[in-house]
């Protein structure tokens, strides 16, 4: 469990948090990261829409577009990644509280931005996404609309398994992990009660 960073009296005080919510495809992280922001009325970036951003691309273009593997590539990940910083940076200047979503696999991702946060002088904690292979291949399934597009999805994600590194860097209480498989609601419940903003909620059922 977290400790408890009391997001209401942070607030009170005016001091931004940042917030970073990563996970594997299809583990829910962007619709509950873009939903808790919305939420609490706190800034939301997410990789993939900074990244087509950068390299030009309508946010309407689907995944597997033939675009795809052009910007795929260590280059544009790399410039993704420094424009969320830019972006988080120019917000918590302005005293308001960042929730990032992005996968940050990488080790090397994750030291910059603790380093960043000590530097802006705000507190960071990751949350951790997560549900079943089940689930995992059930929403790609909806998200493709058909058994090619799963695979090729599923490809993509053993992938990110391969790139993600232990998360040995960071301390345990700056984690929180949720299985996303819980109800939409109980979700939301859920995070507002680690990061106090709510009371405390009954077991997922």
């Amino acid at each position: 469990m977290s400790e408890k960073l009391h997001i209401n009296s942070m607030e009170e005080t005016g001091t931004p948090l940042l917030f970073v919510f990563m996970g594997l495809s299809g583990s829910g992280k962007s619709l509950v990261a873009r939903a808790w922001a919305q939420k609490h009325e706190f800034s939301y970036f997410n990789f993939d829409m900074v990244r087509k951003q950068l390299v030009g691309v309508s946010q309407l273009s689907g995944q597997h577009a033939s675009w795809d593997k052009e910007i795929c590539n260590p280059q544009v990940t790399r410039r993704t990644y420094d424009a969320l910083l830019t972006f988080a940076e120019q917000e918590i200047a302005g005293g308001k509280t960042v929730v990032l979503d992005a996968s940050y696999g990488p080790r090397e991702e994750r030291v910059r931005l603790t380093q960043f946060a000590e530097a802006v002088g705000t507190k960071v904690r990751f949350v951790l996404c997560y549900c079943s292979e089940k689930e995992t291949r059930r929403r790609l399934e909806e998200r493709t609309g058909d058994n090619k597009g799963v695979d090729a999805d599923w490809e993509i994600l053993k992938k990110q398994q391969e790139d993600l590194d232990p998360l040995d860097d960071l301390e345990s209480t700056m984690v929180v992990s949720i299985n996303t498989g819980c109800t939409f609601d109980h979700l939301m419940d859920q995070l507002d009660f680690v990061f106090e903003k709510k009371s405390p909620v009954p077991a997922a059922k």
